[in-house]
């Protein structure tokens, strides 16, 4: 069974501001490893949702956040 992610535009703000930070302080490449390790692992959730635990903000939705 296939679960459906959401990411938050905030999620998706902050990914990309971590992104640029790790291209400026190590390389581009290694800002492209990272990027591609946490696509990987959004994708994992997928599948096996449960490997997650809750997130913090969680008792703020009508839905699980991990």
């Amino acid at each position: 069974m296939k679960y459906q992610i959401l990411i938050s535009s905030v999620a998706e703000a902050e990914t990309e501001q971590i992104f640029l930070s790790i291209s400026q302080r190590l390389s581009q490449e290694k800002a492209k490893e990272w990027y591609k390790g946490l696509l990987k692992a959004i994708q994992s959730l997928e599948k096996m949702p449960k490997r997650c635990a809750l997130a913090r903000e969680n008792e703020h939705f009508n839905f699980n956040i991990k």
